[in-house]
C-alpha cells in the first residue's frame, strides 16, 4: 500500500500544480493579477521497509503568489504621480482654450474700445462717434462678464469631480479596511492569500490615483496616511473624507478627515488628481479670477475718474460710464444703462463741445500704469498679455510633466509585469510537466495495483 499512498500523494500535488496553472493561463490577460507557483516537499516519514524510511510520497507546501514588493511600490508611486500631472495638465489646457478663445479675448475688446475713443476724438461732438464708444465699452464689459464667467463654470465643473473624487477615496478606504480583515482572517487559518493581496494591491493603486497614500505592510495587510501622516487606515478601521465649505467658498478644496471619531483638517496637499484639481484652484483659478476682477476695476475707475472731470454736450459735469459690484468686478462689469451717448463727458470746457482733451487722457489709460491689487505697475494690455503668456508657459511645463509621469508609469508597469505578469510559453511548458508528472504517478498507482493483484493470484 505504501506505492500506492505514494502515487496518490504525487498525483494530488501535481494535481494542485495543474489548477495552479490553469488559473495562471486564465488569467493571462487579467491586469494586476500576479502569477503563483506551487511548492513541493517530500514527506519523509510512515513508510519504513526493513527499518529503513523510504518516505511516504510528496505534500503540496505552500501556493506562492510572485511579486516583487518594490516593483509593486513603484507601480503605485508612478500612477499617482501620472494622474496628478496629466489632471494638472488638462486643467491647464482648458484654461489656456477659454482665455483664448475667440469672442472672449479681452485684448480684442480693449483695442474695440480704445480705437472708439481715438476714432472720437477726431469730433468729439458727433453722436455718431459717441454712440460706437458706448457700443465697444459695453462690448468690452460683456467680455469681461463672459470670461469670468466662463471661469466660474469651470471651476464648478473641476469641484464637482472634486466631489466625487473624495466620495471614491471613502469607498475606497472602507473597501480597503474589509479586505484587512479578511487577509487577516484567512492567513490565520492558511488559507492562500495570493488573490486577496492582488485585490489590495489593485484597490491601492486606484486610491494612488485620487491622492498619494503612504503605504506600511503589516501581517496579512496595510496600514495608510496620508502624506503628512494622518491615519486613513488602520486595521480593520477605514478614515472618512469631507468637504469643509465653512469658507463660503463653494468651489473650496478644504477638506476634514474623521477616524475613530476623531476630526481634524487635512493641512498638506494630498497629492494624486485631489491634489491637481487643488492646485488648479489655489495657483491657477483663484489668481486668475482676481487678475481679471483687478483689471476690471483698474480699468473701469480709470476711464469713470476721467469722465468725471469733464463735461457732456449740454455743458453737465461727467457721470460714470462703467458700473461694478465690489467683490466680483470682473462678472458684475457694466456700463450705465442710464447714460446716453450724449451723457459723455468727452469735453474739458463746459460751453464748448468740440473740445476733446477728456479723451486723450481716456486713450492714454491704454498705456497708464494700474494701480490697484495684482496689477499693480502693469497697462491693461500688459496685464492680461501677462496672464495669457504664463498660462502658455505653466502648460507647456505641465505637458512635458505629464508626458514624463506617463512615461515612468508605464516603465513601472513593465517592471512590475517582468516579474509577475503570466507568461503563455512558461505556463505551458509547466502544463507538460505537470501533466507528465500526473500521467506517472497514476501509472504507479496502477502497477501497485497490479503486483497487488498478481500477488492475490498466487493463493
Amino acid at each position: 500500500m505504501g506505492m500506492t499512498n505514494i502515487g496518490l500523494s504525487g498525483a494530488l500535488a501535481n494535481r494542485v500544480a495543474l489548477n495552479t496553472t490553469a488559473q495562471n493561463t486564465a488569467n493571462v490577460n487579467t491586469p494586476g493579477y500576479s502569477r503563483q507557483i506551487v511548492t513541493m516537499e517530500a514527506s519523509l516519514s510512515g513508510n519504513a521497509v526493513n527499518g529503513i524510511n523510504l518516505g511516504s510520497g510528496v505534500e503540496v507546501s505552500d501556493i506562492l503568489r510572485i511579486a516583487d514588493q518594490s516593483s509593486i511600490n513603484r507601480l503605485r508611486e508612478a500612477t499617482e504621480s501620472a494622474q496628478y500631472s496629466q489632471s494638472y495638465f488638462n486643467g491647464l489646457s482648458n484654461l489656456e482654450n477659454l482665455l483664448g478663445a475667440d469672442g472672449l479675448s479681452l485684448t480684442q475688446g480693449m483695442n474695440g474700445f480704445f480705437a472708439a475713443i481715438d476714432e472720437a476724438s477726431v469730433t468729439p461732438e458727433s453722436v455718431a462717434f459717441r454712440q460706437q464708444v458706448l457700443t465697444n465699452a459695453d462690448a468690452l464689459a460683456q467680455q469681461f462678464n463672459a470670461v469670468s464667467a466662463q471661469l466660474s463654470q469651470q471651476e464648478a465643473a473641476q469641484s464637482e469631480r472634486y466631489g466625487a473624487l473624495v466620495t471614491h477615496v471613502n469607498s475606497q478606504l472602507e473597501s480597503i479596511a474589509s479586505l484587512n480583515q479578511k487577509l487577516q482572517e484567512d492567513a490565520l487559518l492558511g488559507k492562500s492569500i495570493g488573490g486577496l493581496q492582488d485585490a489590495m494591491d489593485k484597490h491601492l493603486n486606484e486610491l494612488s490615483k485620487s491622492l498619494d497614500v503612504k503605504v506600511i505592510y503589516t501581517n496579512g495587510g496595510v496600514e495608510l496616511s496620508t502624506p503628512n501622516g494622518q491615519p486613513l487606515v488602520i486595521g480593520g478601521y477605514a478614515a472618512s473624507l469631507e468637504r469643509d465649505l465653512s469658507s463660503g467658498d463653494p468651489y473650496s478644496t478644504d477638506l476634514n478627515i474623521t477616524f475613530q471619531s476623531m476630526t481634524t483638517p487635512v493641512d498638506a496637499s494630498l497629492g494624486g488628481e485631489l491634489g491637481a484639481l487643488e492646485a488648479l484652484k489655489t495657483n491657477q483659478y483663484d489668481p486668475i479670477q482676481t487678475l481679471l476682477a483687478d483689471l476690471a476695476k483698474g480699468l473701469a475707475d480709470g476711464v469713470n475718474s476721467a469722465l468725471s472731470s469733464g463735461f457732456d454736450l449740454n455743458g453737465v459735469a461727467g457721470q460714470n460710464l462703467f458700473t461694478y459690484t465690489p467683490g466680483s468686478e470682473a462678472l458684475s462689469l457694466a456700463i450705465d444703462p442710464n447714460l446716453t451717448a450724449q451723457d459723455l463727458a468727452f469735453s474739458s470746457s463746459a460751453t464748448f463741445a468740440g473740445n476733446g482733451d477728456v479723451l486723450k487722457d481716456l486713450s492714454m489709460l491704454s498705456q497708464t500704469p494700474l494701480t490697484n491689487g495684482s496689477v499693480v505697475g502693469e497697462t491693461p494690455y500688459s496685464a492680461y498679455s501677462g496672464l495669457l503668456g504664463d498660462i502658455g508657459i505653466f502648460t507647456r511645463q505641465a505637458q512635458s510633466e505629464a508626458t514624463a509621469a506617463q512615461v515612468s508609469m508605464e516603465d513601472a508597469q513593465v517592471a512590475r509585469d517582468s516579474v509577475s505578469a503570466v507568461n503563455s510559453d512558461e505556463e505551458a511548458a509547466n502544463m507538460l510537466l505537470y501533466l507528465n508528472a500526473y500521467e506517472a504517478n497514476m501509472k504507479i498507482i496502477s502497477t501497485a495495483n497490479q503486483m497487488f493483484q498478481t500477488l492475490l493470484r498466487a493463493f
